[in-house]
């Protein structure tokens, strides 16, 4: 009798009940902060709950208000929004330039203490826009906070070309010793009010569109620069952030190999000898040949070159983010060293970087004409 009863209590709990009041709560998916002359200007892009019969109109409506803190404009915008806003979904967090120049650790340190608002929320920067009018673009198929969200996850996954940074590992990167937090970076393409209506998401070529742009990196809690593409992904290699990506190699005089990364481990330590620290980073991996447009015949002799064009490769990448020029300690190299020296002292440091990635004679080239006579 007990089941009988349990079960006819979740099915009162769903259907036309359940969309009801939903119905009534504004679910907001992504915060935009912009500076409107002296005021902040803060936008809040809410997902529409719908049933079938609106399925024609936009998945969000963006709510807008200003105030003298962001807090004011918060709770100004209850007044003109019809729905309770609720934050327990936040996805996504986006900056202008001006707001993270004046100090990034000032808005999420508010954010964190909202009691409703979790600490799972994607921090980025939007660069050369307004943060309002990129929370405003409407995308393909997800909403436009989960579209963000899931590129700079894959992105980060499989190009190593940005980085995912939440606000619980910005906070923990900052409040540490000897490191500086980095943020994720988005641009529009082509925007303009057509890039807002929901033509823009049922086009299957939308000329507005929301593209990732490597990451920023921070100067106590504030935005000192940006990366570049081999920039970031040298910083991805030394923090272990690299799951799969492609390495493009030159083989010859025109042509090139793409090695796919499988798997890649970064490690480090630290030696003192005669009062200097020396940094080592050792990175290790396996790979396989995914595209081969060479001229060279593929036997041992040309995958040991092309082992050894590829570590070459990843150490350009790690030399070029090495010589960034910057105040900021996004690399975290004195505190790999503070970790094992308590007592360091910002004396200077040395590094040294050695990488093994070996190339898996049972790659997808296997399966391809030009890798048969290697198999066999």
């Amino acid at each position: 009798m007990k089941k009988i009863i349990t079960i006819i209590f979740i099915l009162l709990l769903t259907g036309c009940y359940n969309y009801k009041e939903l119905n009534k709560l504004g679910i907001v998916s992504s915060i935009s902060i912009d500076k409107k002359e002296d005021k902040y200007l803060i936008g809040a892009q809410v997902m529409n709950i719908k049933d079938e019969k609106e399925s024609e109109s936009s998945k969000v409506i963006v709510f807008e208000s200003t105030g003298s803190t962001i807090e004011e404009a918060l709770r100004k915008m209850t007044n003109t929004a019809d729905k309770k806003l609720y934050g327990g979904h936040l996805s996504k967090l986006v900056l202008s330039e001006e707001i993270a120049k004046e100090g990034i650790i000032n808005v999420i340190d508010l954010f964190q203490r909202l009691p409703e608002i979790k600490d799972e929320f994607t921090i980025t920067i939007s660069k050369g826009i307004q943060a309002l009018d990129v929370i405003k673009v409407l995308t393909n198929g997800s909403t436009p906070a989960d579209y963000v969200s899931n590129a700079i996850e894959n992105s980060s996954i499989e190009s190593a070309l940005t980085y995912s940074s939440k606000l619980d590992e910005f906070l923990s990167f900052y409040l540490k010793k000897y490191i500086d937090p980095v943020v994720s970076v988005i641009e529009v393409e082509n925007f303009n009010n057509k890039g807002t209506t929901i033509n823009n998401s049922e086009t299957t070529s939308p000329k507005t569109r929301i593209e990732l742009s490597n990451i920023a990196i921070t100067k106590d809690g504030k935005l000192e620069k940006y990366l570049d593409n081999d920039e970031t992904i040298g910083y991805n290699f030394l923090m272990n952030k690299i799951d799969q990506m492609i390495v493009p190699v030159k083989c010859d005089d025109n042509n090139y190999a793409s090695i796919s990364i499988l798997s890649s481990k970064t490690k480090s330590n630290v030696n003192k000898s005669n009062n200097k620290f020396i940094i080592n980073f050792y990175i290790e991996g396996n790979a396989n040949i995914n595209e081969y447009n060479c001229k060279k015949e593929i036997n041992e002799e040309t995958i040991t070159e092309l082992e050894k064009l590829t570590n070459n490769k990843i150490k350009d990448y790690i030399n070029k983010v090495l010589d960034v020029k910057t105040d900021s300690e996004f690399l975290g190299l004195k505190r790999i060293i503070y970790l094992d020296y308590p007592n360091y002292n910002n004396e200077k440091y040395n590094l040294e970087t050695k990488i093994n990635i070996n190339i898996s004679r049972k790659g997808e080239i296997s399966n391809s004409s030009k890798g048969e006579k290697y198999e066999h």
